[in-house]
């Protein structure tokens, strides 16, 4: 990854964005300071230019007074200059502020302008933030203490607050993926404090699926609370405080006789737990409903559900919800697949410049570990500097020195994936380094990591099959457009689970096509044929027909898989040859992909599919062809059967099965079969190039749709049988020669 440049990276350096890409201004939107492009995807690209922030003091100069005299005005309360002071401060907490802090690559400068909530953020907000005087560098790791303070400016920062204000200002809801020391906490609750303070009569409501992720300490409610207080005792926007609890932290002020004042402020913030409980966000009447760590919101659809439409009035939409999460050790299947589909519920779509070969899809907000990180390298070199510039290839140094420790020093490689997952660099790593399953393992992550960002992998060619008089050929997608344009190809699907834009037909990956053998006849003649035995083809079938524009990323896929078996020719190294996974229109048309598998690879015998479901084994019989389908194993599971199978074709997987298997299968993966030029273990699952496969083994859990790793089971169980079978063998020759022995012939 190191030494590939970083997807977001070449985004930022791509040349004349302003000219390739359409303005949002331009189409619609409301962008009065072209910060917003789209994308050929449709989703929106960040108009980063060429330059730099320079002068950035100018941003924050109240704070800086503040820091220096203990107050933000000298003036008396209530005189001219301190109430003229607080109403600019005011609107430009409200409306935002310009300053001339961009520098072109030609020297010139011109203004920038920081929304309202990011004026407030670093003028009247208050963090816990690093003491630079205090860093101290040993042995490549820097030490510090922190303190409370105001937060310096940040490009990342500065970015995530326009995303903030352009969702705001056309009628979006922002979905986003964040990684650990960011501040993003901290500028959330600082939004919702600014909103309360700043309007009468508006209502804020922060949700969490616990509410300790809210109103304890270091909780998103608690930020904001700490904040609304600080306006209170150290700044010149007093409101005024009622409130009985955290739940309901209310501004405004009782009159002397206990009543609240009619008149008086009125606005408040909401705290409440999304737990057994998806309406509980409604009846409020928000401006602005927050959703924090959406990762361990696994009812977050059902909250949407009932949420979204009350945040519009007929066509118009009068309220923005933000929602956010980190990867947690938890599944994170809602998030993904919301984060990665934002339209479904009016989420505001990005271009997705983070993932790697990703640019043709649009997902929500990602802001990446590695931009705006605060650290330095041993030569001095910063993640971000004075002005708060981001250096990316800095920040990837530094990220990747803190994965080498933490991959050395973590207990448990559970604790290892975690924190990958918390401080991603892309997308897909934050959602797919979240949680230790039966096949985690180190080498599994390595393996995922290579097939993903290393290109010699990509050897795959992607295409259709068709049978004609029995004989199966095989037509790449390239070939077949070149050919006839008129007839559709259709793509490999790549998001695991299966992305809602990807069309679920799916395609036929081939990396090795058969290879005949020269075999001796009766008649001593030499012809080429692949001899049975040679390849396994194994097949997960889904149980119902569904229409294809009903299909979501939540209904399963018909996965088929081949793998050339162990043999003196290919060092007794099993392959993945080929994959098809995907839905077609009729549960037979995907049985017909899988029996054109089985007669182009000659799988006779050995075609393993589980029959719990759909129909394969009666098509099959209808095309005379069951003599590609094998029996289920039974002396896998009872030894005293002796080398018994099933009587019926196919392989019947019980739920206490499916757990075996699984089992069974992680034995498979990661049997030994040699080793590479640095002396490391080379396991069978290192010989599976399918990436999406891969990915599935490290995303396995107990509840999803995981197709691809259901199929594989019939392969663990397979494996498992000539393991039972040669062992058998080998104990009853063994048995004969010790018979015949000199010393245990029966001589008397």
């Amino acid at each position: 990854m190191s030494k590939e440049i970083y997807p977001f990276l070449e985004y930022i350096l791509e040349p004349d964005k302003d000219k390739r890409y359409k303005h949002a201004k331009d189409c619609g939107f409301y962008d009065p300071h072209d910060n917003f492009l789209i994308g050929d995807s449709g989703g929106f690209l960040l108009n980063i230019k060429p330059g730099k922030f320079v002068n950035t003091y100018l941003l924050h100069e109240p704070a800086d007074f503040f820091r220096k005299e203990g107050v933000f005005t000298p003036y008396r309360v209530d005189s001219i200059p301190h109430r003229q002071f607080r109403k600019r401060e005011a609107y430009k907490r409200k409306y935002g502020f310009s300053a001339p802090c961009w520098q072109n690559p030609d020297g010139s400068i011109e203004d920038v302008w920081i929304t309202g909530g990011h004026y407030n953020f670093l003028n009247y907000t208050r963090m816990e933030m690093v003491d630079e005087s205090t860093v101290i560098m040993t042995n490549g790791k820097a030490t510090a203490r922190k303190y409370k303070d105001f937060p310096n400016f940040v490009d990342a920062q500065y970015w995530t607050w326009q995303v903030m204000k352009f969702a705001e200002n056309n009628g979006f809801h922002l979905i986003i993926d964040k990684t650990r020391r960011g501040g993003f906490s901290y500028i959330m609750a600082s939004d919702s404090a600014n909103e309360i303070n700043l309007s009468k009569h508006k209502v804020v409501i922060h949700v969490a699926y616990d509410n300790k992720y809210l109103i304890k300490k270091g909780g998103l409610s608690d930020f904001s609370i700490d904040t609304l207080r600080f306006y209170e005792e150290k700044t010149p926007f007093k409101r005024g405080i009622f409130s009985p609890t955290k739940e309901e932290f209310k501004l405004g002020y009782r009159l002397s006789t206990g009543v609240e004042a009619s008149d008086d402020w009125d606005s408040s913030l909401f705290s409440v737990s999304a737990f057994q409980n998806p309406d509980c966000a409604i009846g409020k009447d928000a401006v602005k409903i927050k959703v924090e760590e959406l990762s361990t919101m696994d009812n977050f659809d059902a909250f949407m559900t009932v949420t979204e439409p009350t945040m519009t009035v007929g066509s118009r939409i009068t309220g923005c919800l933000m929602c956010w999460g980190t990867a947690t050790a938890t599944n994170m299947d809602t998030f993904e697949k919301n984060f990665y589909a934002p339209k479904n519920f009016g989420f505001m779509p990005f271009e997705n410049v983070w993932d790697k070969d990703a640019r043709n899809e649009i997902c929500g907000f990602f802001k990446p570990y590695c931009w705006g990180l605060e650290g330095e390298l041993e030569d001095g070199r910063k993640g971000y500097d004075k002005d708060g510039n981001s250096d990316l290839e800095v920040g990837l140094q530094i990220a990747f020195k803190e994965r080498e420790a933490k991959r050395k020093d973590a207990k448990t490689f559970s604790d290892y994936i975690n924190y990958l997952g918390q401080r991603a660099i892309y997308p897909a790593e934050s959602f797919n380094s979240t949680s230790e399953n039966i096949f985690s393992s180190d080498g599994l992550n390595d393996w995922e990591n290579k097939l993903r960002v290393d290109s010699s992998y990509k050897f795959y060619i992607d295409g259709q099959l068709s049978m004609t008089n029995g004989v199966v050929s095989f037509k790449s997608n390239e070939r077949i457009r070149r050919e006839n344009p008129d007839i559709k190809t259709y793509d490999w699907i790549q998001g695991v689970p299966r992305k809602n834009n990807e069309d679920p037909h799916g395609c036929t990956r081939v990396w090795f096509p058969p290879e005949p053998e020269e075999v001796m006849t009766n008649g001593g003649n030499t012809i080429k044929t692949i001899p049975p035995g040679t390849y396994v083809a194994i097949y997960d079938p889904v149980g119902l027909e569904k229409d294809k524009k009903e299909l979501t990323d939540r209904h399963s896929l018909n996965a088929m898989f081949v793998y050339e078996m162990p043999r003196e020719l290919n060092g007794y190294k099993m392959k993945l040859c080929a994959a098809r996974v995907g839905r077609l229109d009729k549960l037979e048309d995907d049985d017909y992909e899988f029996y054109k598998l089985c007669v182009w690879y000659n799988c006779i015998g050995t075609a393993l599919v589980e029959i719990n479901r759909g129909e394969t084994v009666s098509n099959f019989r209808r095309w005379k062809a069951t003599k590609y389908l094998a029996h289920e194993p039974l002396y896998v599971w009872d030894a005293s059967v002796g080398e018994k199978v099933g009587s019926a074709y196919g392989y019947s997987i019980s739920t206490q099965k499916k757990v075996d298997g699984l089992r069974l299968l992680k034995e498979l993966l990661y049997t030994v079969i040699g080793k590479d030029e640095f002396g490391n273990d080379i396991c069978v699952y290192h010989r599976v190039y399918d990436y999406q496969t891969i990915l599935e083994l490290k995303k396995f859990n107990s509840t999803g749709n995981f197709d691809r790793v259901s199929a594989h089971i019939l392969l663990g169980i397979y494996c498992k049988s000539l393991d039972v079978n040669a062992q058998k063998k080998l104990q009853n020759r063994q048995k004969v020669v010790d018979e015949d022995d000199f010393m245990n012939r029966p001589w008397f």
